[in-house]
């Protein structure tokens, strides 16, 4: 039996004890390796309107690409691993895929959904309304909206739920504050100042603490969950945007994006670990439950970084769809609760280290004894004493095989659960095929209704022929509406004209947005999507959504005013 995680260095002694523990270590990697399943990455594709399924393992890691809402953006995996929820910005949905089939399922919530998180028992769905400045809680069994919790604060962005399911965490990136919400009762408790411009955000296993990404001042602010106070503050890359907790508690991981790197903390140094470059403009980031692989989605080059967590490298990447702006809990695989290779080797490391530190001191006693004859009966009854303390140790480690073995049952018992939620699957396209045998039904009803409309449509055209006769005196009133027409075309120019000049809310960005797209189709189409003017008119769009994701809608009015300009200019020549 083969573990995929390297043994450290520390255990290649020669001491036969240490041979014990290094095999019953071996032992119990095993184990958790069989437990493990590859984990499954559902990255959202912001401008290709679909969700990515990636597997890290495969030969073929891009699984396959599911089509969702308008621009989505958060997505929360249940812990099952059964239900993925993706946020619609512009659809104002939540797009609910089912992972056997990838099948989708909508729900309706309020404007603007940004984040999506899940509560551990999988029974809540909880959903940001950026425009509405309210969280959506959905029933996970019946997709059905509970209830609507408005909260007063500005600019929601990312959202988070302690273990325990009694809290909800919201980012505020407007007014630097993090808000805090009451799941037990759906009611907002208040908020707290963090720094500039939170993002991201994540709740550590022990529901203890609470990492904010501050995109505006390169730092993560860490939240004692007790108290709902600032406990410090990590200095990490330029603009952080995702942040993700390890299943152990022991490392924070923050997606820096205009560093192209990946920051990750060290909970028991309370220092940064590693740095590691990833693709461009990273945006969001997630660990999968079992802490094996890291997943980064970046933004500009359109790929998903695979790290591993053991060596802190990257070992794939993979190409998805256009701006991969993914954040939140977005991994599939083993429930949480398996910690990666390096935490499940820390502590027991530390254990072989302090029995070599034992094995060392009871080596010196035996040379001292060499010296001492005449102590060698007493000192040897304490070097008894000693291995049998090992021996105790030993089988403290020989209990920790025992509960990964249990964890491997524990699995083994949800793999049923999910076979017979499928069986229920099965059932329901049953009653659907019966539906669509009545939808036939009626199909041909509506084919009767539509030969009597045109019955009716021949006895308009009857009357449209008499009405024909009596149109020849209207061309003198055809000029005089052309002309109210040019005027009334100008005065539409006009309208737009105050439209883009006008106050910048949400409403405003989008309309602007839509007929900047408008006219960069038509110049990529005259021009072709080479074209220097057209690169640069494209550019210019892309810098508008960008401020429209993070609600900077003055500064997306200006950038997709410069696009339409750029556009039209091609146009004209």
């Amino acid at each position: 039996m083969k573990t995929k995680c390297p043994l450290p260095k520390g255990f290649s002694g020669t001491r036969r004890v240490s041979g014990i523990l290094v095999a019953l270590l071996a032992l119990s990697l095993a184990v958790a390796s069989a437990a493990a399943a590859a984990p499954f990455a559902y990255i959202s594709n912001f401008m290709s309107n679909s969700v990515s399924v990636v597997d890290p393992t495969a030969t073929r890691p891009l699984v396959m690409n599911v089509t969702v809402g308008d621009l989505p953006l958060g997505v929360a995996v249940n812990p099952s691993g059964t239900r993925v929820y993706v946020a619609n910005f512009f659809s104002n949905t939540v797009s609910v895929i089912d992972t056997a089939t990838n099948t989708v399922a909508t729900v309706p919530v309020g404007a603007n959904p940004t984040g999506v998180a899940v509560n551990a028992a999988g029974t809540r769905v909880y959903v940001i309304n950026q425009f509405d400045r309210s969280v959506s809680v959905i029933n996970a069994s019946t997709n059905a909206l509970v209830t609507t919790i408005p909260t007063g604060l500005g600019q929601l962005f990312g959202i988070a739920v302690n273990p325990a399911g009694t809290r909800v965490y919201l980012s505020d990136t407007g007014a630097n504050a993090v808000g805090v919400i009451d799941a037990t009762t759906n009611t907002f408790l208040g908020s707290l100042r963090v720094g500039f411009a939170p993002t991201g955000l994540a709740v550590d296993p022990s529901g203890t603490r609470v990492y904010v990404a501050n995109r505006d001042e390169s730092t993560v602010s860490v939240i004692d969950a007790t108290t709902n106070t600032v406990r410090s503050t990590i200095l990490v890359g330029s603009s952080p945007i995702g942040v993700a907790v390890s299943p152990s508690g022991s490392f924070v991981y923050v997606a820096n994006m205009d560093d192209n790197t990946v920051s990750v903390y060290s909970v028991a140094t309370d220092s940064i670990a590693a740095t590691i470059t990833v693709g461009l403009g990273p945006y969001g980031v997630a660990t999968d439950p079992t802490g094996a692989f890291v997943f980064v989605g970046n933004d500009t080059s359109g790929t998903v970084s695979v790290i591993s967590a053991a060596t802190n490298t990257v070992v794939n990447t993979v190409r998805v769809g256009a701006n991969p702006d993914v954040y939140g809990a977005f991994v599939a695989g083993v429930p949480r609760g398996t910690a990666s290779c390096d935490d499940q080797i820390a502590p027991l490391q530390r254990q072989i280290a302090d029995l070599q530190q034992q094995l060392a001191a009871a080596s010196q006693t035996i040379n001292d004894l060499t010296t001492r004859n005449d102590a060698l009966g007493r000192q040897n009854s304490q070097l008894q004493g000693q291995i049998n303390t090992l021996t105790n140790q030993v089988s403290g480690l020989q209990t920790q095989v025992n509960n990964l073995q249990t964890q491997v049952t524990t699995l083994q018992s949800q793999l049923a659960t999910a076979n017979a939620q499928n069986a229920a699957l099965t059932s329901q396209n049953a009653a659907l095929t019966s539906q669509n045998t009545t939808l036939t039904s009626q199909n041909t009803a509506l084919q009767g209704q539509v030969n009597s409309l045109k019955s009716q449509i021949a006895g308009l055209q009857s009357q449209m022929a008499s009405f024909q006769v009596q149109l020849g005196p209207l061309p003198a009133e055809n000029a005089k509406l052309k002309a109210d027409l040019e005027a009334a075309n100008k005065a539409i120019a006009s309208f737009v004209n105050r439209i883009l000049n006008g106050k910048t809310d949400i409403n405003v960005a989008t309309a602007v947005r839509d007929t900047a797209y408008k006219m960069l189709m038509q110049a990529s189409t005259t021009a072709g999507a080479r074209d220097p003017r057209v690169r640069r008119a494209q550019a210019q769009y892309n810098e508008g959504l960008s401020a429209l994701r993070a609600g900077r809608y003055f500064h997306a009015v200006r950038e997709f005013r410069e696009a339409y300009d750029l556009s039209e200019r091609v146009l004209r020549h």
